[in-house]
């Protein structure tokens, strides 16, 4: 089942945000402890208004229990949502000199997958292609034409689902320097 986030599942999605983070290796998660980071992500998805926060989420359950989720929003917004981190007031003290991801990653116009993660025991099951066709079809009732999303050059099972899902590579960007391929989907 797929429904909206709630303050309840923040210390859940931190946890997969964790793993998303460190393959990127932010400066958040490279320069702090993993139990800070994990506190500091799971303030910033119930307090502000930051890329990652539980209104931007949804989730997949398996017998009430979270499996994974997927976090979107309008890629105008980006760059407010990124600078709302600044704006909270965060109960951990850590070392990061300006926000998490202050790259410019999606395009004005599209609907971003921000990020979209399945633990690891619920993997296979094909709920992360569940999770992306709710998105494109709430694109399309938000009036989203596209759909886009960045994916690793190396992560040959994640480049092979959007594919097969429809996602067409557009350009490539580095962030957090890492080489993506930024990928789009008309709906």
């Amino acid at each position: 089942m797929i429904r909206a986030a709630q303050k309840k599942d923040a210390k859940q999605l931190s946890e997969l945000m964790y793993i998303i983070w460190n393959d990127m290796e932010l400066p958040l998660v490279v320069n702090n402890d993993k139990d800070t980071v994990l506190k500091v992500i799971e303030q910033s998805i119930v307090e502000g208004n930051y890329r990652n926060n539980y209104k931007h989420i949804h989730v997949f359950e398996v017998d009430d229990e979270l499996a994974g989720f997927i976090n979107c929003y309008a890629g105008d917004d980006e760059a407010q949502l990124e600078n709302n981190w600044l704006e909270i007031d965060f109960n951990e003290s850590f070392n990061l000199e300006s926000t998490p991801l202050p790259e410019h990653e999606t395009d004005n116009g599209d609907f971003y997958i921000e990020s979209v993660a399945v633990f690891t025991k619920y993997r296979g099951k094909g709920i992360a292609s569940k999770l992306i066709e709710f998105t494109f079809k709430n694109a399309k009732k938000l009036g989203f034409k596209q759909v886009s999303l960045n994916c690793d050059f190396d992560n040959k099972g994640a480049l092979k689902l959007y594919n097969k899902l429809g996602f067409e590579p557009l350009t490539d960007r580095v962030l957090s320097g890492h080489d993506y391929k930024y990928m789009v989907k008309k709906v």
